[in-house]
């Protein structure tokens, strides 16, 4: 047994995440079409549930997107305070809160690709294929740039040879690669956290490489 219930501009303001903010911002629900549903297993016991389809607006930017949120009497846990029931939320398009993606227009080809491709996965919380996107961005990068040796190791090694990045920066790619092995080989999955701060680490490498000699070449000729 289903029934739908289509709710227009709601009252008040919720906190959810904006893709253009990249964080937690004040939004209004433009609009709410709920699906309560319940089916009976017999000898009293059913299984019900509520499905809210959102067209959400940021009150900041102002940008329109779309939120689902669902619960299920299935799907609870126990505390001090009782029997709490989890909410299932999912954005479309999908977002990472912190993660704001840089103007990938400026990057070469090659390196967009598997840049748009690892943030996809990121914000869709596919922890071990954006693990194995940060390897293979960093390959690109070291491709792109004609790092010399046999391996990526080596290649990393060779940037700084090159004046591409600092020797603190080599120490730090070496850890991302390390992240990016464990996914490949050992297909560890890496928290939002690490994969975070190594998508930071990524663009920071980016901006100085590719985004920031395009814009001075640009604006200082």
């Amino acid at each position: 047994m289903k029934d739908f219930i289509l709710e227009n501009n709601l009252e008040g303001t919720h906190k959810f995440i904006c893709k253009e903010c990249c964080r937690e911002t004040s939004h209004k629900i433009i609009s709410s079409y709920c699906e309560n549903g319940s089916e009976d297993h017999g000898g009293g016991n059913s299984v019900d549930w509520t499905v809210k389809n959102q067209i959400i607006q940021c009150l900041g930017c102002e940008n329109i997107s779309f939120r689902v949120s669902s619960t299920c009497s299935e799907d609870y846990d126990v505390d001090i305070d009782g029997i709490y029931h989890y909410e299932t939320i999912k954005y479309y398009p999908s977002r990472f809160e912190g993660l704001k993606a840089i103007n990938i227009y400026l990057l070469p080809v090659e390196v967009q690709g598997i840049y748009q491709e690892t943030i996809l996965a990121i914000e869709n919380e596919q922890n071990i294929l954006a693990g194995i996107g940060i390897r293979a961005l960093i390959e690109t990068i070291c491709k792109d740039q004609k790092a010399e040796g046999k391996d990526l190791n080596q290649q990393i090694n060779s940037l700084h040879e090159k004046s591409i990045v600092t020797k603190e920066g080599v120490d730090i790619l070496h850890k991302l690669r390390v992240l990016g092995n464990k996914a490949a080989h050992e297909v560890q999955a890496h928290n939002k956290e690490q994969l975070s701060l190594a998508i930071q680490i990524i663009d920071h490498m980016l901006d100085g490489t590719y985004i920031i000699p395009h814009k001075v070449s640009r604006v200082l000729k």
